[in-house]
Protein backbone atom coordinates (compact mmCIF):
# COMPACT_ATOMS: atom_id res chain seq x y z
CA UNK A 1 0.00 0.00 0.00
CA UNK A 2 1.26 3.57 -0.99
CA UNK A 3 2.07 4.50 2.64
CA UNK A 4 1.07 8.25 1.84
CA UNK A 5 -2.65 7.73 2.11
CA UNK A 6 -2.39 7.03 5.79
CA UNK A 7 -1.64 10.41 6.41
CA UNK A 8 -3.59 12.24 4.13
CA UNK A 9 -6.70 14.18 5.57
CA UNK A 10 -9.76 14.68 4.37
CA UNK A 11 -9.22 17.90 3.19
CA UNK A 12 -6.10 17.17 1.20
CA UNK A 13 -8.29 13.83 -0.85
CA UNK A 14 -11.70 16.38 -1.05
CA UNK A 15 -12.92 16.51 -4.63
CA UNK A 16 -14.95 18.91 -4.51
CA UNK A 17 -13.76 21.74 -6.41
CA UNK A 18 -11.31 19.85 -8.22
CA UNK A 19 -11.07 19.09 -11.46
CA UNK A 20 -10.01 15.75 -12.86
CA UNK A 21 -8.77 15.31 -16.66
CA UNK A 22 -7.95 11.62 -16.74
CA UNK A 23 -5.67 12.35 -19.95
CA UNK A 24 -3.13 13.37 -18.02
CA UNK A 25 -2.68 10.06 -15.83
CA UNK A 26 -2.45 8.63 -19.68
CA UNK A 27 0.07 11.03 -20.70
CA UNK A 28 1.95 10.13 -17.32
CA UNK A 29 1.77 6.39 -17.74
CA UNK A 30 2.50 5.44 -21.62
CA UNK A 31 5.82 8.38 -20.95
CA UNK A 32 7.33 5.87 -18.43
CA UNK A 33 6.36 3.02 -19.74
CA UNK A 34 8.30 4.14 -22.98
CA UNK A 35 11.36 5.02 -20.78
CA UNK A 36 11.14 1.84 -19.18
CA UNK A 37 10.76 -0.25 -22.02
CA UNK A 38 13.75 1.68 -23.88
CA UNK A 39 15.51 1.39 -20.72
CA UNK A 40 15.11 -2.56 -20.76
CA UNK A 41 14.21 -2.23 -17.37
CA UNK A 42 11.26 -4.03 -17.60
CA UNK A 43 12.45 -7.09 -15.37
CA UNK A 44 11.94 -4.56 -12.31
CA UNK A 45 8.21 -3.90 -12.24
CA UNK A 46 8.40 -2.42 -9.01
CA UNK A 47 10.78 0.26 -9.58
CA UNK A 48 8.13 1.27 -12.50
CA UNK A 49 4.91 1.17 -10.51
CA UNK A 50 7.28 3.78 -8.21
CA UNK A 51 7.89 5.94 -11.03
CA UNK A 52 4.57 5.76 -12.06
CA UNK A 53 3.66 6.68 -8.77
CA UNK A 54 5.54 9.52 -8.72
CA UNK A 55 4.45 10.69 -12.10
CA UNK A 56 1.01 10.60 -11.38
CA UNK A 57 1.90 12.76 -7.90
CA UNK A 58 3.69 15.17 -9.67
CA UNK A 59 0.66 15.68 -12.25
CA UNK A 60 -2.57 15.63 -9.79
CA UNK A 61 -1.35 16.35 -6.35
CA UNK A 62 -1.61 14.30 -2.89
CA UNK A 63 -4.99 13.17 -3.52
CA UNK A 64 -3.26 10.65 -6.48
CA UNK A 65 -1.20 8.68 -3.81
CA UNK A 66 -4.48 5.78 -2.90
CA UNK A 67 -4.23 4.94 -7.08
CA UNK A 68 -2.61 1.48 -5.85
CA UNK A 69 -4.11 1.19 -2.51
CA UNK A 70 -5.41 -2.12 -3.46
CA UNK A 71 -7.69 -4.36 -1.95
CA UNK A 72 -5.84 -7.59 -2.54
CA UNK A 73 -2.70 -6.24 -1.80
CA UNK A 74 -1.44 -8.38 1.22
CA UNK A 75 -2.58 -6.30 3.78
CA UNK A 76 -3.39 -3.60 2.33
CA UNK A 77 -6.81 -3.80 2.50
CA UNK A 78 -8.03 -1.01 0.11
CA UNK A 79 -10.78 0.23 -1.57
CA UNK A 80 -9.12 -0.19 -5.63
CA UNK A 81 -9.90 -3.32 -7.50
CA UNK A 82 -8.42 -2.15 -10.97
CA UNK A 83 -5.11 -2.75 -9.50
CA UNK A 84 -3.33 -5.72 -7.88
CA UNK A 85 0.31 -4.79 -7.52
CA UNK A 86 3.31 -4.49 -9.92
CA UNK A 87 4.16 -7.90 -10.52
CA UNK A 88 0.06 -8.66 -11.65
CA UNK A 89 -0.88 -5.07 -12.98
CA UNK A 90 2.16 -4.21 -14.91
CA UNK A 91 3.59 -5.82 -18.68
CA UNK A 92 1.80 -9.44 -17.90
CA UNK A 93 2.96 -11.73 -20.32
CA UNK A 94 -0.60 -13.02 -21.39
CA UNK A 95 -0.97 -8.53 -22.59
CA UNK A 96 -1.15 -7.36 -26.18
CA UNK A 97 0.66 -4.72 -25.39
CA UNK A 98 1.93 -1.65 -23.25
CA UNK A 99 -1.57 0.02 -23.06
CA UNK A 100 -3.08 -2.86 -21.68
CA UNK A 101 -0.65 -1.26 -18.48
CA UNK A 102 -1.61 1.89 -19.29
CA UNK A 103 -5.27 1.45 -19.09
CA UNK A 104 -4.82 0.01 -15.85
CA UNK A 105 -3.13 2.98 -13.82
CA UNK A 106 -5.95 4.78 -15.87
CA UNK A 107 -8.35 2.53 -14.76
CA UNK A 108 -7.06 2.59 -11.05
CA UNK A 109 -6.40 6.38 -10.88
CA UNK A 110 -10.27 6.76 -12.20
CA UNK A 111 -11.70 4.25 -9.29
CA UNK A 112 -9.81 5.91 -6.48
CA UNK A 113 -11.46 9.31 -8.18
CA UNK A 114 -14.62 8.06 -8.12
CA UNK A 115 -14.55 6.43 -4.29
CA UNK A 116 -13.61 9.96 -3.05
CA UNK A 117 -16.54 11.44 -4.71
CA UNK A 118 -18.19 8.35 -3.26
CA UNK A 119 -17.58 9.48 -0.38
CA UNK A 120 -17.77 13.20 -0.50
CA UNK A 121 -21.48 12.50 -1.23
CA UNK A 122 -22.13 9.98 1.62
CA UNK A 123 -20.42 12.76 3.73
CA UNK A 124 -22.19 15.35 3.17
CA UNK A 125 -25.75 13.39 3.56
CA UNK A 126 -24.83 12.48 6.61
CA UNK A 127 -23.91 15.84 7.95
CA UNK A 128 -27.45 17.19 6.29
CA UNK A 129 -29.18 14.46 7.88
CA UNK A 130 -27.63 15.00 11.58
CA UNK A 131 -27.54 18.45 11.64
CA UNK A 132 -28.04 19.03 14.96
CA UNK A 133 -27.74 15.63 16.76
CA UNK A 134 -25.88 14.97 19.57
CA UNK A 135 -22.59 14.25 18.44
CA UNK A 136 -22.37 10.37 19.56
CA UNK A 137 -25.81 9.65 17.86
CA UNK A 138 -23.89 11.06 14.68
CA UNK A 139 -21.12 9.15 14.49
CA UNK A 140 -22.92 6.15 15.04
CA UNK A 141 -25.13 6.47 12.24
CA UNK A 142 -21.73 7.49 9.92
CA UNK A 143 -20.14 4.37 10.77
CA UNK A 144 -23.50 2.52 10.35
CA UNK A 145 -23.37 3.54 7.21
CA UNK A 146 -19.63 4.06 5.65
CA UNK A 147 -19.07 0.02 7.11
CA UNK A 148 -21.10 -1.45 4.33
CA UNK A 149 -19.09 0.67 1.65
CA UNK A 150 -16.01 -0.34 3.11
CA UNK A 151 -16.64 -3.96 2.91
CA UNK A 152 -17.90 -3.50 -0.53
CA UNK A 153 -14.93 -1.90 -1.89
CA UNK A 154 -12.70 -4.17 -0.03
CA UNK A 155 -14.44 -7.48 -0.12
CA UNK A 156 -13.51 -7.58 3.33
CA UNK A 157 -9.76 -8.88 2.30
CA UNK A 158 -6.54 -8.69 4.04
CA UNK A 159 -6.79 -5.91 6.55
CA UNK A 160 -9.75 -4.33 5.52
CA UNK A 161 -10.38 -2.48 8.65
CA UNK A 162 -7.91 -0.12 8.20
CA UNK A 163 -9.75 1.80 5.73
CA UNK A 164 -12.88 1.77 7.58
CA UNK A 165 -10.86 3.40 9.99
CA UNK A 166 -9.13 5.63 7.59
CA UNK A 167 -12.74 6.59 5.80
CA UNK A 168 -14.65 7.22 9.25
CA UNK A 169 -11.57 9.49 10.85
CA UNK A 170 -11.80 11.37 7.19
CA UNK A 171 -15.74 11.60 7.44
CA UNK A 172 -15.22 13.09 10.97
CA UNK A 173 -12.97 15.95 9.95
CA UNK A 174 -14.90 16.88 7.50
CA UNK A 175 -17.60 17.71 10.61
CA UNK A 176 -15.03 19.66 11.80
CA UNK A 177 -13.72 17.23 14.10
CA UNK A 178 -10.04 16.48 13.04
CA UNK A 179 -7.69 16.33 16.76
CA UNK A 180 -5.73 13.43 17.36
CA UNK A 181 -7.68 12.61 20.37
CA UNK A 182 -10.51 11.74 17.84
CA UNK A 183 -8.32 9.78 14.93
CA UNK A 184 -7.03 7.49 18.12
CA UNK A 185 -10.72 6.91 19.61
CA UNK A 186 -11.66 5.53 16.17
CA UNK A 187 -8.70 3.16 16.03
CA UNK A 188 -8.97 1.73 19.89
CA UNK A 189 -12.63 0.91 19.11
CA UNK A 190 -11.28 -0.80 16.05
CA UNK A 191 -8.51 -2.25 16.93
CA UNK A 192 -8.74 -6.18 17.55
CA UNK A 193 -12.52 -6.04 16.94
CA UNK A 194 -12.23 -7.04 13.14
CA UNK A 195 -10.57 -10.04 11.26
CA UNK A 196 -9.51 -10.10 7.88
CA UNK A 197 -11.63 -11.86 5.38
CA UNK A 198 -14.35 -12.02 7.67
CA UNK A 199 -17.69 -9.54 7.54
CA UNK A 200 -18.43 -8.49 11.15
CA UNK A 201 -22.37 -10.14 11.97
CA UNK A 202 -24.96 -7.74 12.38
CA UNK A 203 -24.40 -8.28 16.70
CA UNK A 204 -20.44 -7.13 16.08
CA UNK A 205 -21.78 -3.92 14.04
CA UNK A 206 -24.04 -2.76 15.91
CA UNK A 207 -22.19 -3.19 19.47
CA UNK A 208 -19.11 -0.84 17.25
CA UNK A 209 -21.15 1.30 15.99
CA UNK A 210 -22.59 2.22 19.77
CA UNK A 211 -18.98 2.23 21.20
CA UNK A 212 -17.21 4.43 18.45
CA UNK A 213 -20.45 6.93 19.50
CA UNK A 214 -19.42 6.92 23.15
CA UNK A 215 -15.65 7.05 22.48
CA UNK A 216 -15.70 9.98 20.29
CA UNK A 217 -18.30 11.47 22.39
CA UNK A 218 -15.72 11.27 25.03
CA UNK A 219 -12.48 12.54 23.10
CA UNK A 220 -14.52 15.68 21.87
CA UNK A 221 -15.91 16.49 26.00
CA UNK A 222 -11.97 16.36 27.05
CA UNK A 223 -10.21 19.75 26.67
CA UNK A 224 -7.22 19.27 24.31
CA UNK A 225 -4.23 19.84 26.15
CA UNK A 226 -1.61 22.37 25.65
CA UNK A 227 0.92 20.00 24.87
CA UNK A 228 5.08 20.09 25.23
CA UNK A 229 5.35 19.49 21.30
CA UNK A 230 9.15 20.21 21.77
CA UNK A 231 9.57 17.83 24.39
CA UNK A 232 7.47 15.30 22.74
CA UNK A 233 9.64 15.38 19.56
CA UNK A 234 12.84 15.15 21.08
CA UNK A 235 11.96 11.89 22.70
CA UNK A 236 11.37 10.56 19.85
CA UNK A 237 14.02 12.07 17.23
CA UNK A 238 17.09 10.00 17.51
CA UNK A 239 15.58 6.85 17.35
CA UNK A 240 12.70 8.11 14.75
CA UNK A 241 14.26 7.54 11.38
CA UNK A 242 15.22 4.05 9.84
CA UNK A 243 17.22 4.40 7.31
CA UNK A 244 15.09 4.26 3.77
CA UNK A 245 16.78 1.93 1.38
CA UNK A 246 17.33 4.26 -1.54
CA UNK A 247 16.29 4.05 -4.47
CA UNK A 248 18.37 1.95 -6.70
CA UNK A 249 17.45 4.78 -9.50
CA UNK A 250 15.40 7.81 -9.26
CA UNK A 251 13.36 9.31 -11.94
CA UNK A 252 14.63 12.95 -13.34
CA UNK A 253 12.51 15.99 -12.48
CA UNK A 254 11.55 17.60 -14.96
CA UNK A 255 9.38 20.32 -12.91
CA UNK A 256 10.26 22.75 -10.46
CA UNK A 257 7.43 21.71 -7.70
CA UNK A 258 8.77 23.90 -5.05
CA UNK A 259 8.84 27.04 -7.30
CA UNK A 260 5.46 25.73 -9.05
CA UNK A 261 3.12 25.34 -5.49
CA UNK A 262 5.13 28.89 -4.55
CA UNK A 263 3.59 30.89 -7.73
CA UNK A 264 -0.06 28.26 -7.63
CA UNK A 265 -1.68 27.91 -4.42
CA UNK A 266 0.61 30.56 -2.56
CA UNK A 267 0.05 33.01 -4.73
CA UNK A 268 -3.95 32.33 -5.20
CA UNK A 269 -4.11 33.09 -0.83
CA UNK A 270 -1.49 36.01 -0.73
CA UNK A 271 0.73 37.15 -3.91
CA UNK A 272 3.01 39.06 -1.03
CA UNK A 273 3.31 36.24 0.38
CA UNK A 274 4.24 34.14 -2.44
CA UNK A 275 6.80 36.56 -3.76
CA UNK A 276 8.59 37.01 -0.52
CA UNK A 277 8.93 32.95 -0.18
CA UNK A 278 10.09 32.70 -4.11
CA UNK A 279 12.92 35.33 -3.06
CA UNK A 280 13.73 33.49 0.51
CA UNK A 281 13.81 29.82 -1.94
CA UNK A 282 15.76 31.89 -4.77
CA UNK A 283 18.72 32.83 -1.97
CA UNK A 284 18.21 29.56 -0.42
CA UNK A 285 19.31 27.36 -3.25
CA UNK A 286 22.27 29.81 -4.42
CA UNK A 287 23.56 29.25 -0.74
CA UNK A 288 23.39 25.29 -1.53
CA UNK A 289 24.70 25.63 -5.19
CA UNK A 290 27.76 26.95 -3.90
CA UNK A 291 28.28 24.07 -0.50
CA UNK A 292 27.48 25.88 1.97
CA UNK A 293 26.30 24.15 5.01
CA UNK A 294 22.65 24.95 6.90
CA UNK A 295 23.11 27.10 10.09
CA UNK A 296 20.93 29.21 11.83
CA UNK A 297 21.91 32.58 11.16
CA UNK A 298 21.42 31.18 7.13
CA UNK A 299 17.81 30.16 7.95
CA UNK A 300 17.43 33.44 9.84
CA UNK A 301 18.42 35.30 7.01
CA UNK A 302 15.78 33.74 5.00
CA UNK A 303 13.31 34.00 7.26
CA UNK A 304 13.95 37.69 6.91
CA UNK A 305 12.76 37.36 3.45
CA UNK A 306 9.90 35.68 4.01
CA UNK A 307 8.58 37.90 6.41
CA UNK A 308 9.71 40.90 4.81
CA UNK A 309 11.88 42.02 7.65
CA UNK A 310 15.51 43.17 7.97
CA UNK A 311 16.16 40.41 10.26
CA UNK A 312 14.66 38.25 12.53
CA UNK A 313 16.11 36.47 16.05
CA UNK A 314 15.15 33.32 17.53
CA UNK A 315 12.08 33.34 19.80
CA UNK A 316 12.21 34.92 23.50
CA UNK A 317 8.85 33.06 24.70
CA UNK A 318 6.73 30.07 24.19
CA UNK A 319 5.20 29.56 20.99
CA UNK A 320 1.38 27.80 20.46
CA UNK A 321 0.33 26.07 17.24
CA UNK A 322 -2.72 23.91 16.22
CA UNK A 323 -5.00 26.65 17.75
CA UNK A 324 -3.15 26.67 21.27
CA UNK A 325 -3.33 22.82 21.64
CA UNK A 326 0.40 22.82 21.24
CA UNK A 327 3.02 24.61 23.05
CA UNK A 328 6.75 25.18 21.96
CA UNK A 329 8.47 26.44 25.34
CA UNK A 330 11.17 28.25 25.54
CA UNK A 331 14.05 27.55 27.68
CA UNK A 332 18.10 28.96 28.19
CA UNK A 333 19.63 26.01 26.15
CA UNK A 334 16.60 25.60 23.16
CA UNK A 335 18.85 27.81 20.56
CA UNK A 336 21.93 25.63 21.46
CA UNK A 337 19.91 22.34 20.97
CA UNK A 338 18.36 23.69 18.02
CA UNK A 339 21.69 24.69 15.98
CA UNK A 340 23.07 21.35 17.71
CA UNK A 341 20.03 19.81 15.60
CA UNK A 342 19.56 21.40 12.64
CA UNK A 343 23.48 21.15 11.83
CA UNK A 344 23.11 17.48 11.85
CA UNK A 345 21.45 18.49 8.20
CA UNK A 346 24.98 18.81 6.73
CA UNK A 347 26.27 15.06 8.19
CA UNK A 348 27.11 13.06 4.53
CA UNK A 349 26.72 10.15 6.56
CA UNK A 350 23.29 10.02 6.95
CA UNK A 351 20.68 8.81 4.29
CA UNK A 352 19.68 12.27 2.29
CA UNK A 353 15.90 11.63 2.88
CA UNK A 354 16.45 11.35 6.67
CA UNK A 355 18.46 14.77 6.94
CA UNK A 356 16.15 16.38 5.24
CA UNK A 357 13.07 14.90 6.48
CA UNK A 358 14.53 15.54 10.12
CA UNK A 359 15.75 19.04 9.16
CA UNK A 360 12.28 19.77 8.13
CA UNK A 361 10.76 18.43 11.85
CA UNK A 362 13.36 20.61 13.20
CA UNK A 363 12.35 23.37 12.34
CA UNK A 364 8.61 22.46 12.82
CA UNK A 365 9.23 21.56 16.20
CA UNK A 366 11.50 23.48 17.54
CA UNK A 367 9.36 26.22 16.27
CA UNK A 368 12.54 28.80 15.80
CA UNK A 369 10.57 31.99 15.04
CA UNK A 370 7.92 33.96 16.20
CA UNK A 371 5.60 32.97 12.88
CA UNK A 372 5.96 31.29 9.54
CA UNK A 373 7.79 28.79 10.73
CA UNK A 374 6.19 25.86 8.20
CA UNK A 375 7.99 27.98 5.41
CA UNK A 376 11.12 28.16 7.34
CA UNK A 377 10.90 24.65 7.24
CA UNK A 378 10.39 24.32 3.69
CA UNK A 379 13.31 26.19 3.10
CA UNK A 380 16.12 23.83 5.22
CA UNK A 381 14.18 20.56 3.61
CA UNK A 382 14.65 22.47 -0.16
CA UNK A 383 18.44 23.25 0.75
CA UNK A 384 19.29 19.78 1.62
CA UNK A 385 17.84 18.09 -1.01
CA UNK A 386 19.41 21.12 -3.63
CA UNK A 387 22.66 20.83 -2.14
CA UNK A 388 23.46 16.96 -3.04
CA UNK A 389 21.88 17.71 -6.54
CA UNK A 390 18.28 16.67 -6.28
CA UNK A 391 15.07 17.50 -6.72
CA UNK A 392 10.92 16.95 -6.07
CA UNK A 393 8.65 16.57 -8.85
CA UNK A 394 6.05 17.11 -6.15
CA UNK A 395 5.58 19.04 -3.01
CA UNK A 396 2.04 18.52 -2.03
CA UNK A 397 2.69 15.21 -0.57
CA UNK A 398 5.52 16.59 1.76
CA UNK A 399 3.63 20.37 2.56
CA UNK A 400 0.08 19.45 3.01
CA UNK A 401 0.52 16.42 5.36
CA UNK A 402 -0.06 17.31 9.39
CA UNK A 403 2.71 16.21 11.20
CA UNK A 404 2.21 15.04 15.16
CA UNK A 405 5.51 15.65 17.39
CA UNK A 406 5.26 11.97 19.04
CA UNK A 407 4.74 10.11 15.51
CA UNK A 408 7.59 8.36 14.95
CA UNK A 409 6.21 6.05 12.65
CA UNK A 410 4.70 9.24 10.72
CA UNK A 411 8.29 10.42 10.60
CA UNK A 412 9.85 7.43 9.76
CA UNK A 413 7.18 7.78 6.40
CA UNK A 414 8.49 11.06 5.71
CA UNK A 415 11.23 10.05 4.83
CA UNK A 416 10.29 7.32 2.73
CA UNK A 417 8.13 9.25 0.98
CA UNK A 418 10.71 12.22 0.56
CA UNK A 419 13.28 9.03 -0.87
CA UNK A 420 10.66 7.59 -2.84
CA UNK A 421 9.67 11.26 -4.66
CA UNK A 422 13.48 12.99 -4.95
CA UNK A 423 15.46 12.58 -8.45
CA UNK A 424 17.99 14.69 -9.81
CA UNK A 425 16.55 17.85 -12.06
CA UNK A 426 16.34 17.59 -15.95
CA UNK A 427 16.19 21.42 -17.32
CA UNK A 428 13.64 22.04 -14.75
CA UNK A 429 10.81 24.21 -15.52
CA UNK A 430 7.95 25.75 -13.50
Amino acid sequence: MAILVQFLRWSDLDPTGRSFDPNLARDAAEECLARALGDNVTGDREELEASLDRALLAKYGAWAAGWRWAASEPGGGGPIRAWCCARDSLLRSDDPGPKASVDRVVGALQEWRNFLGELARIFRTLRDADAGVPIQQAVEHAAARLLPVVLERTSAEDAWYTTFVRVLSWYLESCGHSGEKVREAVADVVSGRFSSWVAPDDATGLETYRDLGQEVALSLQAPEDRRDALSAWLAIRDAAFTCPPGSPSRDPVQSDAHRRYIDGPERARDPLRSRNMAAALEVCRASALQGEPITFGRLASWQALVLGEERVEFRTADAYAKDGRERYPIAPDTRTQFEKALSQANEPTTPLAVRAARAYLDVCFFHPFDDRNGRSARLALDHTLTKEGLALPSVEPLFVVGRAADDSHGARCFASVLDHLTGPPAALRR
